[in-house]
């Protein structure tokens, strides 16, 4: 009978872009999560402007001051 050995262990080579492919993707799933709930709660202030919330309730309050940053300004001079 006759015993099957390895004598030799084989090893592929390090890949040297691995790390910041790595960080590339986490880095654009943070970026994409940022996005999503922001974009979420634009969607919540135009339910809340749609309803007639006040802007001096708490909730929209602190929602209005979330997102009201990014809001266009185009025609101020």
């Amino acid at each position: 009978m006759t015993v099957n050995t390895v004598s030799e262990v084989q090893t592929t080579p390090r890949e040297p872009e691995r790390e910041r492919r790595f960080f590339t993707v986490k880095a654009t799933r943070v970026v994409w999560l940022l996005l999503c709930i922001y974009e979420t709660l634009l969607a919540l202030r135009f339910v809340l402007n749609l309803k007639g919330a006040k802007p001096t309730s708490p909730f929209a309050a602190v929602l209005y001051v979330f997102t009201g940053f990014m809001r266009l300004r185009m025609f101020r001079f």
